[in-house]
């Protein structure tokens, strides 16, 4: 391997990098040339590149720094011995460590063709396919004797040969101190060249048993991970929300990461028969009988205990995990909407709800945990007190007249020996069968889970006669509803109300068509019926004459709440489809993308947050409309994008995007295919008319339909006024349409993506003492000496213990065996108490200090500000309260005790050695020396990576959550199998992260233990030579030489993995650091107890940014609002609108070095804490939210009003009748809020929200842009109504809402460009009877059309006149 150069690979890398990135910003489209080509060249003409898929892992592609997988290079002979896996580690201390660097990903090997997932999970899936319902029993068969069966019978066999040998051990040690005490040296020194030989044969089936246990987990555990996820990618959006999301989060993070650890210890438990066995005749034959047996009768006596214990947690773990996954749920729900949780001030209500199911949770633990130590307790000092017992019924029952040392001390190593590797082994079996049987069940459940395809309940009674080949030549309309009604259930009965009732319909292709209602009508659900996403239906729908099939037509779906991901704009828009340079141009354009990405730096290389945090909800709009056109459907499905976007931007689109993009360039590029149709939902009637066909709902059912003559009667049930000026909308003369043009792009140079979402080993910090202390801080300072002295008091009484059997004879000579009996008895009752204390104070220390550091970040995260949540993915921050806290839970009692135990054992037997035999001395030295260097540097080796290994758990887990937010989009767009190669590559990366961690922490342990057997081989020649008449001395250091090095790296390894564990703490710490915002509650508050007085708000030179190193987004921004003036705010999408909002909530804070000031009521909001200021704010969102739980606490979480306040409030705003329509009322469950609430309904449950709390400043940010238009003006009347003396602040796109109000504020660039009343900025004077004055408000007036426009101008004159 000396052949690697490190350096030159590091310049070949940086050259390949460079040209990428050129390759890659090369592809941006920048002359004249270009424009002029996508006018003339087809469409169809690809770029010679294709874009990388989407959601790729971060990092590019590296030339390898270890271009070899393990084990390629090597001989069996190596193999066998671990060499291969040594000399990777070494390769990483001189070319890793040795430099100063910390070991990343790229240092890792290239993944094995064994160790490739794609086989085992292509046989598994077939598998699983092949089952009808599967069962526990089921995936037990399919993982262990599967695919996997060959790894799994080797370590079967390994572990087998192990329990065979280890006996033998036993029978040789006998034979050598009975070879001493009969002075027959040649026969001491022939047993002990075979103990020697049993050792080193022990050795090798131990390790590689173990090896193997590891592969087979970590390869199990990603192949069940990667059946839940296609299973996932198989169902519905409405079976996602059934199967409970918190579940399933929690099921990948939590219960198949533990089984990592379980499925290793299981292949141990198995083999525990074998040395019952063998064990049985050993001691049959040494105490010539039956009465042996009873010795380990004696020690099995732990069974029935641990069966009891962990029956009981059984049922506890079940609990545990329920109350995990509604923690997982809340948590998550507060991560994904912190934004508005934090303008509602609701964090503490939040807080209140996590802790309430943590501490559930934590009690659920706490009782596993002392179970678990109680049955260790029994386990760990099951040799001294069985073999105590034994050695009473031999004597007192007069089985034994006399007691022979060399009997005596050889049992006790059996009796060891059956403590591990069967009452230990056994309970660890136990409780891995428990955790196997939980888990499996609940993936089993995931698995199960019936897809809710769309199904027509009326299909048993039909009979269709038609074939593939009628669909081909047919001319009739190409999507038909025929008396259909539809269901948000799967299980329909007689009183299921239904959604959508007796729609008859038919689409002929290339038709727009508009379907237009009030809120709640069933708009939105008509959409999902052609999204195959409704549970079941009647009646018949067809598409080309066929029952309608998934698949039929390729589908592009627009929704309401677009869905986003973190990752580029362009790989955003191509979803997984190869990039095509003129037509993506030609989407930019018709979508309006353009100048937005003209003004962004990297323009659209520009990595965009989780939830699109970097982009309005304009650009969210249009984002999602670029990537359906992208698409070249045949079904367009549009869920009123038009609303989010201004109304220049709306005109733009529907020409630009529906008008000319779909109906022609799509028509032209595809001449073979049928015209395209598109459907588009909306509540901006001015663009239904347009379309050829209007469909109006009401209630769920079609109340009109037709051209716009044939249903404009109908149109007064949507709004009376609008219906009055739409009359003559349909002019004889329509406005020319003026077409913007293409703008020029400049090429990006030497660009590199910027990065918003950080890369996790960036954020990481090593671990040292201060990790350390910071965790023990959490424990008293009494409890870790009592634990300590506790364990020392331990290990004395066990070497006492030992050296009283060997000086047995002496007693027996001295004719005092009972007093022999009376100190072991003491002894044994001793190490029990010691025990017993030690664990129950460890055990509550540990559980106590993660339940605090919980409590700790949980209140660290609520005070996080939101600018920590835009750079930091949800999966990632989801992961700290999942899989780290839950490894913290879970392993940190057991490995902390066994770090104390076994350490503080293995010195106690170096003490003891030494002090038996002085000459041990220099293997001491030796062993120790050794010892200390491979610790040294495997430690780190070993600790980084397992911090590599599980900072590669976050991408799985962030890819996870994409899939399951976006489910709709990757089900319309067919990219199931693409979503499933991408989880594949990532499953691939976390196997190699898990396997090279696995083998280096192999070697370690594996050449740790070959020191110890050389120290051990040499030791036992020293013994028989040197105390050879001695045979107290030699049983004693023979049985210490045994069985002291077994368990010493396994003491070492979990000192390490203590240390990664610490990494998991660390991470938890790193939440607990976050620099917080502002204070929530200052002293100041409680001088303005009745803040604001009024609802005044004046911004003075205002600039402001979201981040540091963010540009300006408010810059310089200055206006007075008056208290009780109505203000509707306007301008461009990214204009700076939404930006004043977040400085008025203090969401970011405005520059301190520009002498910005931001008051309200005349007061430095700055002075006030962040509760006091948002908590008396009101805001209706963009987006409603609402969260998990039910109408009730989602009206009011702090519980503050009554029912009756509450069912006013729902009155006021129009829903109770909706609200009592469910059985349980205000107590109805909001799980699956979609098919409770409308977009539109949930806005007015925002609504109530105002009502209940009586701001006294009001902002709404959007709010009415995906509600129609009589909603929209009920809200709006309710607001006038009901707040008649507060500050009304609105940030609309529909220029008639704002008509009427007192000011309307012009925002361009950050800056307030235009301030007064909409009237002076429409008209010169008061005698205008048009609009007649140039200003960007007139402009955008005016882009609504000239007789919406003029409808403006007459409600803000009358509004002015009343002045």
């Amino acid at each position: 391997m000396s052949d690697i150069s490190p350096e030159k690979r590091q310049e070949e890398l940086e050259m390949t990098s460079q040209q990428k990135d050129s390759g890659i910003n090369n592809q941006m489209l920048t002359d004249q040339q270009d424009e002029q080509l996508q006018e003339q060249q087809p469409l169809n003409i690809q770029d010679g590149q294709n874009e990388p898929s989407m959601v790729t892992i971060p990092e590019e592609e590296e030339e390898k720094f270890y271009p070899y997988y393990h084990g390629e290079r090597s001989w069996f002979i190596s193999k066998l011995a671990f060499v291969h896996l040594t000399e990777y580690s070494l390769f990483l201390k001189k070319n890793v460590l040795d430099k100063g660097h910390k070991i990343a990903e790229k240092h890792l090997p290239k993944l094995s063709p064994w160790e490739d997932l794609k086989e085992s999970i292509k046989v598994c899936q077939k598998q699983v396919k092949q089952k009808k319902k599967i069962t526990c029993g089921d995936l037990v068969n399919i993982i262990f004797f599967g695919q996997l069966k060959w790894i799994s019978l080797g370590c079967f066999f390994s572990y087998f040969m192990e329990a065979i040998v280890r006996n033998c051990v036993s029978i040789a040690m006998s034979k050598v101190i009975t070879s001493a005490s009969q002075r027959d040296k040649d026969s001491a020194y022939g047993f002990a060249t075979l103990l020697v030989f049993l050792n080193l044969l022990c050795l090798f089936t131990r390790h590689h048993g173990y090896n193997l246990a590891m592969v087979f987990s970590s390869k199990a555990r990603m192949t069940l991970i990667n059946l839940v996820y296609i299973k996932l990618t198989e169902l519905s959006a409405y079976s996602i929300k059934e199967a409970n999301i918190g579940k399933i989060l929690n099921l990948i993070s939590g219960d198949i990461n533990y089984l990592e650890f379980v499925l290793i210890m299981i292949f141990q438990s198995s083999v525990c028969f074998i040395s019952i066995i063998f064990g049985s005749y050993i001691l049959w034959d040494r105490f010539n009988g039956p009465i042996g047996i009873i010795s380990l009768a004696i020690i099995f006596t732990a069974y029935p205990i641990q069966i009891i214990l962990q029956s009981f947690n059984s049922k506890t773990l079940i609990s545990s995990k329920q109350y995990q996954d509604q923690r997982l749920k809340l948590t998550n729900e507060l991560i994904e909407g912190i934004r508005l949780i934090k303008m509602y001030a609701w964090e503490q209500a939040f807080n209140k709800m996590i802790s309430i199911m943590r501490q559930k949770e934590y009690i659920c633990l706490l009782k596993i945990s002392f179970r678990s130590v109680i049955d260790r307790l029994f386990s760990l000092i099951s040799q001294i007190w069985s073999s105590f017992i034994f050695f009473v019924i031999l004597y007192y029952g007069n089985f034994r007249e006399t007691m022979s040392v060399a009997e005596m001390i050889s049992t006790i190593q059996l009796l060891t020996f059956f403590k591990i590797s069967c009452v230990f082994m056994v309970s660890y079996g136990i409780q891995s069968v428990i955790h196997i049987k939980v888990s499996f069940t609940r993936i089993a459940t995931i698995l199960n889970i019936e897809n809710s395809e769309m199904t027509n309940l009326d299909q048993i009674h039909l009979i269709s006669d038609n074939t593939n080949n009628q669909s081909q030549n047919y001319t009739g309309p190409r999507i038909q509803l025929q008396n259909f009604t539809s269901y948000w259930t799967s299980k329909v009965i007689e009183t299921t109300k239904p959604v959508l009732k007796n729609l008859t319909l038919n689409i002929q292709a290339g038709e727009a068509w508009a379907f237009i209602g009030k809120v709640g009508c069933g708009k939105s659900t008509l959409l999902s019926a052609f999204l195959y996403e409704i549970p079941a239906y009647k009646g018949s729908f067809k598409i080309d004459g066929q029952e309608a099939n998934k698949g039929a037509l390729t589908i592009a779906y627009v929704e309401q709440e677009p869905f986003i991901f973190p990752d580029t704009i362009r790989r955003n828009i191509l979803f997984g489809r190869p990039y095509d340079k003129i037509l993506y141009q030609k989407v930019l354009h018709a979508s309006q993308l353009e100048a937005d990405l003209s003004l962004m730096k990297f323009q659209d290389h520009t990595e965009i947050g989780e939830r699109g945090t970097t982009l309005s909800g304009g650009q969210k709009a249009r984002l999602s409309l670029a990537r359906a056109l992208y698409q070249q459907a045949d079904l367009y499905l549009f869920d009123d994008p038009l609303s989010a976007v201004d109304a220049s931007v709306a005109k733009n689109i529907f020409h630009m995007a529906i008008k000319e993009f779909i109906f022609d360039y799509q028509i032209q590029k595809n001449p073979s295919k049928k015209k395209p149709i598109v459907i588009l939902v909306t509540h901006q009637v001015q663009y239904a008319v347009e379309c050829d066909k209007i469909a109006i709902l009401n209630d769920g059912e079609l109340i009109a339909q037709g051209s716009y003559n044939d249903i404009k009667s109908s149109l007064y049930m949507i709004n009376d006024e609008l219906a009055q000026q739409l009359n003559n909308t349909k002019e004889s003369k329509k406005q020319d349409f003026i077409r913007p043009q293409f703008q020029k792009r400049t090429k990006l140079k030497h660009s590199v993506s910027n990065n918003l979402i950080g890369k996790e080993a960036d954020q990481q910090s090593l671990i040292s003492l201060s990790t350390y202390f910071r965790y023990y801080k959490f424990w008293n300072v009494i409890i870790i000496i009592c634990v300590l002295l506790l364990e020392v008091g331990s290990e004395i009484l066990n070497n006492f213990y030992q050296r009283i059997i060997s000086l047995f004879e002496e007693y027996q000579k001295e004719n005092d065996l009972d007093t022999a009996f009376y100190l072991l008895g003491m002894l044994t009752l001793g190490l029990l108490l010691t025990n017993f204390f030690k664990y129950g104070l460890n055990t509550y220390s540990v559980q106590t200090s993660t339940q605090k550091i919980h409590q700790q970040m949980l209140k660290s995260l609520t005070l996080a500000p939101v600018s920590y949540f835009d750079v930091n993915p949800s999966g990632r921050i989801i992961n700290r309260f999942s899989n780290d806290l839950s490894l913290c839970d879970n392993q940190t009692n057991s490995v902390s005790l066994d770090v104390l135990e076994i350490i503080g054992n293995f010195i106690f037997a170096l003490i003891t050695l030494a002090i038996l035999q002085p000459y041990f001395l220099f293997l001491i030295v030796f062993l120790i020396t050794i010892d200390v260097y491979q610790f040294s540097y495997a430690k780190k080796i070993i600790s980084q990576l397992k911090e590599v290994e599980l900072m590669q758990r976050s991408p799985l887990f962030d890819f996870l959550k994409k899939t399951l937010g976006g489910v709709i989009q990757v089900r319309v767009y067919e990219q199931q199998a693409w979503f499933r190669e991408q989880f594949l590559e990532i499953s691939n990366k976390c196997n190699l992260n898990a396997l090279t961690y696995y083998y280096s922490s192999r070697s370690f342990g594996f050449n740790l233990d070959l020191i110890g057997f050389i120290a051990q081989t040499v030791g036992i020649f020293i013994f028989v030579k040197l105390n050879y008449d001695d045979v107290a001395t030699l049983s004693q250091g023979l049985l210490l030489l045994t069985v002291y090095n077994d368990a010493l790296q396994w003491g070492l390894r979990q000192l390490i993995t203590f240390e990664t564990q610490m990494n998991s703490y660390n991470r938890m710490f790193q939440i607990i650091d976050i620099q917080p915002e502002a204070p929530h509650i200052t002293q100041e508050d409680s001088k303005y107890p009745d803040f604001p007085k009024d609802g005044r708000v004046k911004f003075e030179n205002v600039f402001m940014r979201y981040r540091q190193n963010c540009e300006l987004v408010l810059k310089g921004l200055s206006f007075d609002i008056q208290s009780g003036e109505k203000i509707g705010c306007v301008g461009r999408t990214g204009a700076g609108k939404s930006s004043i909002l977040q400085a008025i909530f203090r969401m970011s804070e405005i520059e301190q070095d520009q002498k910005s000031q931001l008051q309200i009521s005349d007061l430095e909001i700055r002075k006030l804490g962040l509760h006091k200021l948002r908590s008396n704010i009101g805001i209706i969102p963009q987006s409603p939210f609402l969260f998990t739980g039910t109408i009730r606490r989602n009206l009011d979480p702090f519980d503050e009003f009554t029912d009756e306040q509450l069912w006013k409030a729902l009155e006021q705003t129009d829903l109770i009748s909706h609200v009592k329509a469910f059985q349980n009322g205000l107590l109805t469950d909001m799980s699956d809020v979609n098919s409770v609430f409308s977009v539109g309904q949930k806005q007015l449950i925002c609504l109530a929200r105002i009502v209940l709390y009586q701001k006294k400043i009001i902002v709404l940010d959007e709010a009415t842009a995906n509600v129609d238009m009589k909603t929209d003006d009920f809200i709006q009347e309710t607001l006038k109504k009901k707040f008649t003396n507060c500050t009304l602040i609105t940030i609309a796109h529909r220029l008639n809402t704002i008509a009427d109000y007192d000011k309307v504020m012009v925002v361009s660039e950050g800056k307030v460009i235009e301030f007064d009343t909409p009237y002076n900025l429409l008209a010169n004077s008061i005698n205008s009877t048009s609009i007649d004055k140039t200003t960007e408000f007139s402009r955008l007036v005016k882009n609504t059309g000239d007789q919406n426009a003029q409808a403006i101008f007459d409600i803000a004159k009358q509004k002015q006149i009343k002045r």
